[in-house]
């Protein structure tokens, strides 16, 4: 579970930095906001890194799965997990996903248009690839439904995360400044946001169907048990969402005033939905006992 979880968080940020790049190409422009393109590209890399590692810590916890302990790191046992394994074809297709957005997360320092596109390209790989070591492998309106649920939670939660942390990586930037860059792009973000939302809600509902065999698993089945707690978690993020777009948009607060703190809670929800995630998807579906 600590590999896929160690996954989920980087990709959310490659995808979040997708995600502020759509911003910043559709969404309105203001000569007194700053260019963020290079500390987007710093983040972008940073992510598409973490991801990287991420992949690598995914194929030892798999080698220790299968060989156990004591002799998971060795070489031969290594290599027959990650290049001879059929897991480990279905994981090199995401390992080259991640390296694609890697490849323009360091394009983006030159170019920060294509390099940002060819990551965002990179993260839709990801997330086309992601569910082939996960439940939804060999059916395909799972796949598809899985797909659009990470990018759901990819282009919401994860374009929040970077709105949130991106002002901290400007040199030089005072608290009033890092608020207001915060509050335009909050006041640009939420027709993304509700796109994202919708998917991520619609996606969910798809998988939930599928999953479980019958709705009474919910309370009688691990799987169902945390399903239901996701689910839980995931009302309480889209009624923080609702309550945000309220605020920083029909309230006539002070355009250097901090973000609500339920902006942060929202977030906060978010990852206890990510960790309830990757325990589902290390979890034994209730038709397959």
């Amino acid at each position: 579970m600590a590999g896929r979880w160690a996954v989920y968080l980087p990709l959310l940020l490659v995808c979040g930095a997708t995600g502020m790049r759509l911003l910043e190409a559709m969404g309105p422009r203001d000569l007194a906001v700053r260019d963020l393109g290079v500390e987007l590209a710093r983040l972008t890399l940073l992510s598409c890194l973490l991801l990287l590692a991420a992949f690598l810590l995914r194929a030892v916890f798999q080698s220790i799965e299968v060989w156990g302990v004591g002799e998971a790191f060795a070489l031969d046992n290594l290599r027959a997990v990650a290049l001879e394994s059929r897991w480990g074809e279905r994981w090199r297709w995401q390992t080259a996903a991640a390296a694609v957005a890697t490849l323009g997360a360091l394009a983006a320092y030159r170019v920060p248009a294509l390099g940002l596109t060819i990551a965002g390209m990179g993260a839709l790989g990801l997330a086309a690839t992601l569910p082939m070591t996960g439940h939804a492998f060999g059916n395909p309106v799972a796949w598809t439904a899985q797909s659009i649920h990470v990018l759901g939670a990819g282009f919401w939660i994860g374009t929040l995360i970077v709105i949130l942390v991106l002002p901290l990586m400007v040199p030089g930037t005072s608290v009033a400044e890092a608020a207001s860059m915060r509050r335009f792009w909050l006041g640009a973000f939420w027709p993304l946001a509700i796109v994202a939302a919708t998917l991520l809600v619609l996606s969910g509902v798809v998988l939930a169907v599928l999953y479980l065999p019958a709705w009474d698993t919910l309370w009688t089945e691990p799987y169902g048990r945390i399903l239901l707690a996701k689910m839980a978690g995931s009302v309480c993020v889209l009624f923080l969402g609702a309550v945000n777009h309220l605020r920083m948009n029909f309230r006539p607060d002070a355009h250097t005033d901090p973000v609500p703190l339920t902006v942060a809670l929202e977030v906060v929800f978010a990852l206890v939905v990510l960790a309830a995630t990757g325990m589902l998807t290390s979890t034994a579906q209730p038709d397959m006992h």
